[in-house]
């Protein structure tokens, strides 16, 4: 232990600058490399299918990981969520034409979404979040009849919200996405009109790092 502690003093004594020039270079690197966020979150999902017919918003819950990169006022952040929701659904039962009937019927759903955030520091820590979200309908059941046929799988929307990034490694936020694809698959449903989501969501997450 002496003979470290003595060549570490010879060595400091023969080359002083070395240590020193060590300090702003990784300043510099470290200032350089944008902050990585990776956490869980969980929230409550409420969501509409418009259209015709249109139904009123569903609860339901959402949850998942993130894993964002910032530096300074900006940031990108990408997510990998689970959702549920029960739409409440019309679907044409069978009758002689021109008569048309529909019964009413409440579908689960468990939706698979991802979506990919530009953000920009308002103020203090909060940030505005905006970009597109991809999604696709894992389940869709009435009870134990298979629903999914009815709904175009796949469903691409575009989000906008706000996200507060806290010192307790805690972020809290809310966003609304705006549904573009037509969901209703009429060869199935017998339902005429397009159907689109409309989603807003309130959610805490928890930062790991």
């Amino acid at each position: 232990m002496k003979y470290i502690v003595l060549l570490s003093a010879i060595s400091l004594l023969l080359f002083p600058g070395s240590a020193q020039a060590q300090g702003p270079v990784v300043s510099k690197v470290t200032e350089a490399v944008p902050k990585v966020d990776l956490g869980v979150k969980l929230g409550a999902n409420f969501q509409q299918l418009s259209g015709n017919p249109s139904v009123q918003y569903k609860g339901g819950v959402v949850g998942g990981l993130f894993v964002g990169l910032h530096k300074n006022r900006m940031g990108v952040q990408v997510e990998g969520l689970v959702k549920t929701v029960d739409y409440s659904v019309k679907v044409l039962q069978p009758t002689m034409p021109p008569m048309a009937t529909y019964a009413s019927a409440s579908v689960s759903t468990i939706t698979l979404e991802v979506p990919v955030l530009f953000e920009y520091r308002i103020f203090w820590r909060i940030w505005a979040q905006a970009g597109p979200e991809f999604s696709s309908i894992l389940s869709a059941k009435n009870g134990t009849e298979d629903f999914k046929n009815h709904f175009d799988s796949h469903d691409f929307g575009a989000v906008i919200g706000l996200e507060a990034h806290l010192h307790v490694r805690l972020n809290i936020g809310a966003r609304y996405i705006y549904g573009v694809t037509n969901i209703n698959n009429e060869s199935v449903s017998g339902v005429s009109g397009a159907m689109k989501n409309r989603t807003a969501q309130a959610y805490l997450g928890f930062r790991f790092i």
